[in-house]
């Protein structure tokens, strides 16, 4: 079944720490897997594997990837004392209340909530659990966004091959006609010479046999309406593997319309020009579709 290129899923993990890892991706369409991604900095060392594992799984489409990091708990937080400001502040105080003739009053408590005493600053995480979390969280995202592009895919199937179907009824339509064609070229040649010769001049059935064949094999298209015909069969085909195909599909659309370009040159046939014209919108609308198909 083919896979849409556009998808988002999303997933949060959260360490024994107390972290909460939080990643985002979203994919659109894109030639090659084109993958971004946009970390915290304390977080810069997973960049690389984050884009190695979406590389692993994907073969096509442009990924951008969200990481956040929400720090709770103990061993998020790091907790620091400056002794030696804290001292200067005591020796501080006692020396006003001296010069105030005041007794001092001077506990812990009051010193901690001096400026700059406490310093409580975001830890470094532990790589090995972040590591950890974030390729969890990653892998559950990606399920998700596989999930949606999984069901983008099959409603994508199902209307690319209700196009081929219209394109196979007319293709049968196209061979149908092209079989009354040489005979409508004999009849409107045989009156073109009546109508010439006034009826004076008796016509040469052999010699115009031989016009009607030459005229035959030169607008034969049975050869073309047989590979058109297979194309669509092996389309059908590749939307049912399982491998990515988006770029087989691009290449068969091409050679399809190389067929029905040549099936329009060679049929002359006004009825077959207008449904070749027919053919080759359904081809347009089935191109810009597969651009989505992985």
């Amino acid at each position: 079944m083919m896979k849409s290129m556009t998808g988002y899923g999303t997933a949060t993990v959260q360490a024994a720490s107390g972290r909460s890892f939080t990643l985002e991706v979203k994919s659109v369409n894109h030639r090659y897997c084109d993958v971004h991604a946009k970390v915290p900095g304390k977080l810069a060392f997973l960049e690389h594997d984050l884009k190695r594992l979406v590389k692993e799984r994907f073969e096509r489409g442009r990924f951008d990837l969200y990481l956040s990091l929400d720090e709770f708990g103990r061993e998020s937080k790091k907790i620091s004392f400056d002794r030696d400001l804290a001292a200067a502040y005591l020796e501080q105080l006692r020396e006003l209340a001296a010069h105030l003739q005041l007794e001092p009053q001077i506990d812990l408590l009051s010193l901690t909530r001096m400026p700059e005493v406490i310093t409580v600053e975001s830890a470094e995480p532990n790589e090995d659990e972040a590591r950890q979390a974030v390729e969890q969280a990653l892998q559950q995202a990606l399920e998700h966004l596989e999930q949606m592009r999984t069901h983008e895919g099959e409603a994508l199937t199902q209307d690319v091959t209700g196009n081929l179907d219209r394109i196979g009824e007319i293709v049968k339509q196209v061979a149908k006609i092209a079989e009354t064609t040489p005979m409508l070229y004999k009849a409107a040649l045989e009156e073109r010479i009546k109508r010439l010769t006034e009826n004076v001049v008796e016509i040469a059935h052999d010699r115009l046999a031989q016009e009607v064949a030459v005229f035959a094999d030169r607008i034969d298209i049975s050869e073309e309406i047989s590979r058109l015909t297979g194309h669509i069969d092996h389309f059908k085909h590749l939307m049912a593997s399982a491998e990515p195909v988006g770029r087989k599909l691009d290449f068969l659309i091409q050679e399809m319309n190389r067929e029905i370009n040549t099936i329009g040159s060679k049929a002359n046939n006004l009825e077959i020009a207008k449904l070749v014209v027919d053919v080759k919108s359904i081809l347009e609308k089935i191109r810009e579709q597969i651009q989505n198909v992985e």
